[in-house]
This record gives structure tokens, sequence and C-alpha cells, in this order.
């Protein structure tokens, strides 16, 4: 069996995809389809990646006998163009957010359900093995007092990222979703937050720099730091966990191209050490394990109840921060 799959954006980030599948093709004997509205943008993506063809009307996807849908398109068209390729019968994989609302997520995830196909959202930050190491030492730590998940840098996005309508909101649902994904696999459950938003200089109608705090219902604290105006602010620790014997912190300087975070400081009762992570590109590793669960009809392996649990943060976050997209008015 040939796996054809069609990448469903292929500028951005949808470059990022097709360079994990280009890894990827040969292992697993795929043919990879790229769509673009521009003929010219498709025609170039389909020579430089040397794909097997090209799409410029979503329509024909739908008809095509492409198996896998990917979808790198921004927030708005989540919903519509998911529950169109489940409809007819393709197997899909979605960049984060999973849509821009709860009521739009759950209507994604209840047509994969009805349609039996697979469907999972893609947070290569989930697939980070230094997050997973960093939660199985913190039984080290005793009682954990605080985590703290910080991504800051600049970043003035063009198009549809600037409009808070299609985004769901500002910075925070876009890429400040990866950090509070990590944020809750590291803390669990939380039963309150608390949040400031506000506008620097990204150029955004929604926000660009969010303060979250959350209450964990183990009775820690996490604090979620996220912003696109904040130059040079990258260079700090992704993460910090601290508790009564100490702290496990990411180690910055350790970061490799196509992995989020870097290798693991811990500090036990004063002694230290450097824990060496695996170093994997994580949107291969994600991708890879979607394309292995087509192939043997086993679950995918990162569940859509979890990018509805980090869709939920968010929004509960924005609520503390007044209207969906923080509600600030133009200045």
């Amino acid at each position: 069996m040939v796996l054809k799959i069609a990448v469903v954006g292929c500028r951005g980030f949808g470059k990022v995809h097709l360079n994990a599948l280009s890894k990827l093709r040969d292992r697993y004997g795929l043919e990879v389809y790229v769509f673009s509205r521009t003929e010219e943008f498709a025609r170039d993506c389909h020579r430089e990646y040397d794909a097997s063809g090209y799409f410029t009307r979503y329509s024909d996807v739908l008809r095509s006998d492409v198996d896998i849908v990917d979808l790198v398109v921004s927030h708005d068209a989540h919903m519509p163009m998911s529950i169109a390729a489940l409809e007819a019968g393709k197997h899909v994989m979605l960049e984060k957010p999973i849509a821009r609302t709860i009521e739009e997520a759950m209507s994604i995830i209840n047509v994969a359900k009805s349609s039996g196909r697979k469907f999972m959202v893609l947070e290569n930050h989930y697939f980070d093995p230094s997050v997973w190491r960093a939660r199985e030492l913190m039984s080290q730590l005793g009682r954990v007092s605080m985590i703290i998940v910080r991504k800051l840098q600049y970043n003035s996005p063009g198009g549809w990222r600037r409009v808070r309508e299609l985004m769901g909101g500002g910075a925070l649902i876009d890429g400040g979703i990866h950090y509070v994904d990590t944020l809750l696999n590291l803390g669990g459950d939380y039963i309150e937050v608390k949040s400031v938003c506000t506008r620097g200089f990204a150029g955004l109608e929604g926000e660009d720099i969010s303060v979250s705090i959350f209450r964990f219902r183990n009775g820690a604290v996490g604090i979620l730091l996220y912003s696109w105006s904040a130059p040079g602010g990258d260079r700090a620790s992704a993460f910090e966990i601290y508790g009564e014997h100490g702290f496990i912190m990411e180690d910055p300087g350790s970061r490799v191209p196509g992995k989020p975070y870097g290798d693991l400081i811990i500090n036990i009762d004063g002694r230290q050490e450097r824990i060496n992570v695996e170093r994997i590109n994580a949107v291969e590793r994600e991708i890879e394990l979607f394309i292995q669960s087509v192939i043997n009809n086993t679950d995918v392996p990162m569940p859509p109840e979890v990018a509805l649990r980090d869709l939920k943060a968010v929004i509960d976050a924005y609520r503390n921060c007044g209207e969906l997209g923080m509600g600030l008015q133009p200045t």
C-alpha cells in the first residue's frame, strides 16, 4: 500500500512539515502532494520538494485518492477544512491549535469519531522527550511548589496572524499554546487561572504579551510568560520546576534544531547533575507516529482531547484578560 499525503499550505510552517515528510518518504514509501491556491506557489513547492503532484483547489484534494490531508492553514479554516476532509474519507493532521473555540473543536472531534477516520492535532512540543523526562524526575523533588514556563521573543507576523478574528485571539492561542501544553503536561489539572494581557509592538490586533498564573489541583502554582514583544528573551530557560528538595530546569544552551527544548539540569538537596535527553526532530516524530497509526490502525499518539484541553486553558486565560482575544481597543 502506498500512503498518499497532501500538505495543504506550502509556505511558512508548511515547509517545516514538508521537510519532515521528505525524510519519511522513502522510509514509508509515501507519495507527497502539495497545495496552494496560487498556481505559482504550488508549482514552486512541487519542484522544491519533488512532490508527486500539486493542487490549487481544495475541492480537488477532497476528490482525489490521497489518504491523509495535512492542514497548515489559518485558524479560522481549521474547522471547515478539517470537517470537509474527514467527511470525504480522509485522515487529518491539523497544525495547532485545534480551533478558535470549544464549539469549533468539538465539531471536528465529533465528525472524526463518526467518520471513523484518524484525526490528530500536530503539537510538536507534546512530542519533545525533555518534557516527559522532566515529569519523570519530578518525584525526586518531593512536593512541587512552582512551575514556570516561558517563551519570550520578538515576532511581528504579517497576514492573517494580525487579525484577531482569524486567529481567535492573539499570540497566546498561536505560538503560546505550545507552552500551555508543556505547562499542563508538567502540572496536571488546574482549578483556577488568572491572567494579564496587553499589546506591545508586534503589530497584532490581539495581545502579544500575556502572563497567566495557574493554580493546580495538586497545590502547585504555574506561571506562564509568553510574548512576541521581548527581543532576546528566548535565551532564558523554557521551563523550571521547583520543589521542597530542589529544582529541575531546561538548559537553553543545549537546544538543537527541530527540538523545542534542550537537556535538563536537576539539583536535589544541593547535588546537581545534567540529564541528557534524546535529540529528535519533534515535527518529524509526531508526523511519523501519526503515519504509523494509520498504517497499523491504532490510536493516534496524541488524542484530540489533549488539544481540546490546551485550547480550554487558553480560553480560560483570555477570559480573565477580558473578552476573547483580550478586548483591547486599537491605539
